[in-house]
């Protein structure tokens, strides 16, 4: 049985989360061959302050129009990295 543990930052919707875990479990049964009946997922939600990159705190997630991360987004164009 695969076990795949995934942590997100708060403030995505359901739809999104179901989104997620449908993709997340086809990617890794196309790569293993598992079906993803034999597959568990848990997907951890915290605070943006609790992920650190390059060693800056991330941004809250804020939602775009199309569900993009605008926050997270902002935060990396500063840094250069978009």
């Amino acid at each position: 049985m695969a076990i795949i543990q995934c942590d997100i930052r708060r403030g995505r919707s359901d739809d999104q989360k179901r989104k997620l875990a449908a993709g997340l479990t086809a990617a890794v049964s196309e790569v293993t061959g598992e079906p993803v009946e034999a597959m568990f997922l848990v997907i951890r939600e915290m605070p943006g302050f609790n992920f650190v990159d390059a060693g800056e705190h991330v941004a809250e997630y804020v939602a775009g129009p199309d569900g993009s991360d605008v926050a997270g987004s902002a935060q990396l164009r500063a840094r250069g990295v978009l």
